[in-house]
């Protein structure tokens, strides 16, 4: 059991979160719980989705379009279930995202607009993180953070209405274990991260007996903690 790790003391401090994830879903499953715990503090929480999740599907006949359309209702309507203030899709294919340049300075912009001071995002790093979206999710999110905050850096996108140069102060990774060092007692919100990930219909069409995968996985940082269902993250130092 660990008894050391501060919890929601960790972001004690953020006032504005961004979450960079690669598909409708990633946030509600993975980090669902804490979401709703900040968001009923007040936080401003603002989820991206670099592609659409139009690969998402196990039935052949799925129009990819359709799909596609289907899965941003799907998230727009697990965003108002969790109380976030905006969304964002990138337009990327499901399964074909790779950090790029291009990726990298979408996501630079976003941290400008949102002026978001706390990131929470994949690790690119972990070895068992074995879907090639979430590691270029992550990548791409870690590899904006020092360009977002250099003036000369796509200086046209300083000139949209509220932007600023990025502001980001910390970072947290999820879907990870590499020694995750703060972990979150989800047990009370747990009914609201289920209604948020069963939002999203087309991936979870027999209801809660698809996210017994989900609440296996929060079951073993839980047990770390003395608690039912906990979120791990790992905390990057950042300057």
């Amino acid at each position: 059991m660990i008894s050391n790790s501060p919890g929601l003391a960790a972001f004690a401090d953020t006032q504005r979160l961004i979450v960079i994830a690669a598909h409708p879903d990633d946030l509600e499953t993975m980090c669902g719980g804490t979401i709703c715990q900040l968001a009923q503090r007040g936080v401003a929480i603002f989820s991206v989705n670099c592609t659409l999740g139009d690969i998402g599907t196990s039935d052949a006949s799925q129009n990819r379009t359709d799909l596609a359309a289907l899965r941003l209702q799907e998230t727009e309507a697990a965003a108002r279930l969790l109380g976030l203030q905006q969304i964002f899709n990138l337009g990327r294919h499901d399964g074909e995202l790779l950090p790029d340049l291009a990726l990298r300075a979408e996501i630079a912009r976003l941290y400008r607009l949102t002026q978001a001071d706390t990131l929470f995002t994949f690790d690119p790093f972990w070895s068992g993180q074995i879907h090639p979206d979430h590691r270029a999710a992550g990548q791409a999110a870690l590899d904006a953070y020092m360009p977002s905050k250099m003036p000369l850096y796509h200086p046209e996108q300083l000139n949209e209405a509220g932007a600023g140069l990025g502001c980001l102060a910390r970072v947290f990774l999820f879907g990870t274990d590499r020694d995750p060092d703060v972990l979150v007692d989800v047990t009370a919100v747990y009914p609201q991260k289920i209604a948020a990930s069963l939002a999203h219909v087309s991936q979870f069409p027999e209801g809660e007996t698809n996210l017994e995968w989900m609440k296996e996985l929060d079951r073993v940082p839980g047990a770390k903690l003395g608690v039912e269902f906990a979120e791990q993250y790992k905390q990057v130092n950042v300057w």
